[in-house]
């Protein structure tokens, strides 16, 4: 068994335990998985593939994605993404990641001197998880370079919400004195990291997801009968079936792609799975959702559980229309010889 299997196992059994629809439904209720949270970070999951130095357990960042993915499938409401987005920030800038559940902004701040400090001004929107985490990560820029705040939260006051998916996010004013300490400072570009992270991770994430709907669709096309005999085998159901699983095949191939897309970032590769994956979530949906029929928009059925979730995410970190236009304007600035060496080295 290699390792990308044993870490497979060891995520599902977790889930499998510890996260049925009854935690997911208690958690848009807002009850904090807090074991289930417990467990993962017991088993260094949280953590996985950030370098020990940087406080993680080690590994290729490909373990990370593994694990967001798995979680993402049964709609785990956790900031797994968001803790590996810090964590990853921290590894750049040689900071050490907090302990526990960690959030990130891309907002817009300013980062002054301050005496022996620094005082970091703003508004942050739609800040995921934020209620529920103690520290937020911070990515400022400005014309000397880009900075790391490590914020915490305790004593800032949120508005927080919920998106469709049922899931926590917060808006709130910063504006507080941080030490010296808590403010690393970055030759790269923090923002574009941040956003290109988000947008990896949240393309694993409907990656799992989907792969998901399919199962449940291509289960319940088998057990739901219909003029005597099961509705997978009518040839209109069957050929819906079929198309869904091409797209959760392509992607499912382009989030594999990213695992050789974070070490040295890769924007092109990361712009290709994003763009593909959000378009397909459209269809996907339109089909599990056409396959099951009313049922699966009750909120008793565990397949919206997992289609409000890929409608959230297909749009966050910029949606299909946003990295589309990211790759034309990088196959335009590259010219048609480089942009073909592009493709055929990725084989």
């Amino acid at each position: 068994m290699n390792e990308q299997q044993l870490i497979t196992d060891t995520i599902r059994r977790i889930l499998q335990d510890q996260c049925a629809k009854v935690t997911v439904d208690a958690a848009e209720a807002g009850v904090w998985p807090a074991g289930l949270w417990q467990t993962l970070e017991d088993n260094g999951l949280t953590l996985a593939g950030i370098s020990e130095a940087s406080g993680g357990t080690g590994g290729e960042l490909a373990a990370s994605l593994l694990m967001i993915r798995e979680a993402a499938s049964v709609g785990a409401p956790l900031p797994l993404a968001e803790t590996f987005i810090a964590a990853r920030l921290c590894e750049l800038v040689g900071a050490q990641m907090p302990v526990g559940p960690v959030t990130v902004s891309g907002s817009r701040f300013t980062l002054t001197q301050e005496g022996a400090g620094y005082r970091l001004q703003g508004h942050a929107e739609n800040v995921a998880f934020a209620n529920l985490c103690s520290t937020l990560i911070v990515v400022s820029s400005d014309a000397a370079g880009s900075y790391l705040c490590l914020v915490p939260l305790a004593e800032i006051s949120q508005q927080v919400t919920q998106t469709m998916a049922g899931e926590p996010q917060s808006d709130f004013a910063i504006n507080c004195l941080l030490p010296a300490s808590a403010v690393f400072a970055s030759a790269e570009d923090l923002s574009n990291q941040l956003w290109c992270l988000g947008a990896a991770t949240r393309s694993v994430m409907m990656a799992g997801a989907m792969t998901s709907i399919l199962e449940q669709s291509v289960q319940y096309a088998m057990e739901r009968q219909q003029f005597g005999r099961p509705i997978a085998q009518f040839q209109a159901i069957q050929q819906q079936l079929a198309i869904l699983a091409g797209e959760v095949a392509a992607c499912q191939r382009a989030a594999e792609s990213l695992n050789e897309a974070l070490a040295p970032l890769n924007e092109f590769d990361i712009a290709i799975a994003k763009a593909r994956i959000s378009e397909a979530v459209g269809s996907a949906t339109d089909i599990a959702h056409q396959v099951h029929g009313a049922m699966g928009y009750t909120m008793e059925h565990g397949l919206n559980l997992r289609t409000r979730r890929l409608w959230c995410w297909r749009d966050e970190y910029g949606n299909e229309d946003y990295w589309q236009q990211s790759i034309g304007r990088y196959v335009v600035a590259q010219g048609a010889d480089n942009t073909w060496k592009t493709i055929t080295d990725a084989g």
